[in-house]
């Protein structure tokens, strides 16, 4: 690569630097977003050099550790903020742009001869974009969705009480309390929520959430919050919301203890509740 090279390299990590920072400025970006537009002005420059056969793109991910360090340096020394101890998660951050940038380096950069479309590649993306299009277009209007949404259970009564009895074994502990009511709709809550948001799609959310540090859902529960929480502290958030609910309500009206602890009518968590508490 050469002398040249590592200039270039760093001319173009201090660069991408302020460039994310003014565009977040005007908008405000988030971990990915950030990472998204670094990738892009990476693929840009690697598409400039493969057109004025400049062949410093081998290794141009590198770019991005060039982008790094000139975050501490700039937060360390003229901003005055230390940049190993905030809670932003810079470092994840760095991680997932250093790989995100070596693998497309790696499996798109160094394995063609021009990183720019060509005429028939461009039509091919033109026309996904005009797909993507019309779909959200169908989606957001509700043309693609079904009229009666009541018509569908959320799980079958085989699925309920298989759920019940693994949840019950690996949760005893935080769900099974000396209310048994309450303990019936914390498993409920439990099952439903399981069954809308699988544990990898939950380990997705995990990992994200680590990158882009913003409010989520979390936890086996689903419950929002700004840092990052196990199943078992999303148990215990759930079961204090309940417990204020139930105390709070006078009837003790499971219905409506549900309805208040979801914000609406949600049957679906209704049906799995009158399913396991007969057992």
């Amino acid at each position: 690569m050469g002398f040249f090279g590592w200039i270039l390299y760093i001319f173009c990590g201090v660069l991408f630097y302020f460039a994310i920072e003014f565009i977040n400025n005007k908008i405000t970006l988030g971990k990915v977003d950030k990472i998204v537009f670094l990738n892009v002005f990476n693929i840009i420059v690697s598409g400039l050099l493969f057109r004025y056969s400049i062949r410093y793109t081998d290794n141009i991910f590198l770019v991005f550790v060039f982008v790094m360090l000139t975050d501490i340096i700039y937060n360390t020394y003229i901003v005055d903020r230390d940049f190993f101890d905030n809670d932003s998660g810079g470092i994840y951050y760095y991680i997932g742009l250093v790989i995100t940038g070596f693998i497309i380096n790696q499996e798109f950069i160094n394995k063609v001869n021009n990183v720019f479309l060509s005429g028939n590649e461009f039509r091919l993306v033109l026309w996904l974009l005009i797909i993507i299009y019309f779909y959200n277009l169908f989606k957001n209007e509700k043309i693609l969705q079904r009229k009666d949404s009541k018509e569908k259970k959320v799980m079958s009564v085989n699925n309920i009480l298989n759920n019940y009895a693994k949840f019950k074994y690996t949760y005893y502990d935080d769900c099974d309390h000396d209310n048994k009511v309450i303990s019936n709709i914390l498993y409920a809550i439990m099952i439903y929520e399981d069954n809308n948001k699988n544990k990898v799609r939950r380990n997705i959310d995990n990992f994200m959430f680590k990158i882009n540090g913003k409010k989520n859902k979390l936890g086996i529960m689903q419950v929002e919050s700004k840092k990052f929480i196990s199943d078992s502290e999303s148990i215990d958030i759930a079961y204090k919301k309940v417990l204020k609910i139930y105390n709070s309500t006078k009837t003790k009206d499971i219905n409506k203890l549900f309805d208040k602890y979801y914000g609406y009518n949600n049957e679906d968590v209704k049906y799995i509740y009158e399913i396991i508490k007969k057992l």
